[in-house]
């Protein structure tokens, strides 16, 4: 734990005092007579920095990753239901109604060559219930 502490503090140290750094340098510089130009190339200067606009830029990325998340499981999911309503009109065996009875089991109603059949479905096996006429 202690040495996770101390690289941590270590980490910080170095990128929170830029003076650090540089310090020898500018003492050498202070001391010698050199022109401004190659004092700033020693010792760079910092810009201060607006912090509003990469704010509301990053806000905004944020609501357009979450937007896109929903836009894609409205797809998805209408994209399966299209898929579910094209293989009911070709195929001879059809699920005309799906019901989940608990997070477990579910019920089907098929129709299978004009008879419509109850199902039920678990974790443990697949039962007819009964004939629908």
């Amino acid at each position: 734990m202690k040495k996770y502490f101390l690289t941590i503090f270590s980490i910080f140290f170095l990128f929170t005092q830029p003076n650090f750094l540089y310090s020898d340098n500018i003492s050498q510089i202070e001391e010698s007579s050199v022109s401004e130009k190659d004092k700033e190339d020693v010792y760079p200067v910092f810009e201060t920095t607006e912090y509003k606009p990469a704010f509301f830029k990053m806000l905004l990325v944020l609501i357009a990753l979450i937007a896109l998340i929903f836009l894609t499981f409205w797809i998805f999911r209408r994209l399966m239901r299209v898929r579910l309503t094209q293989a009911n009109l070709t195929k001879n065996i059809k699920i005309l109604e799906k019901r989940a009875i608990s997070p477990k089991s579910l019920l089907y109603i098929v129709e299978i060559d004009g008879k419509k059949i109850l199902i039920s479905e678990s974790n443990l096996e697949v039962r007819k219930i009964k004939e629908i006429d």
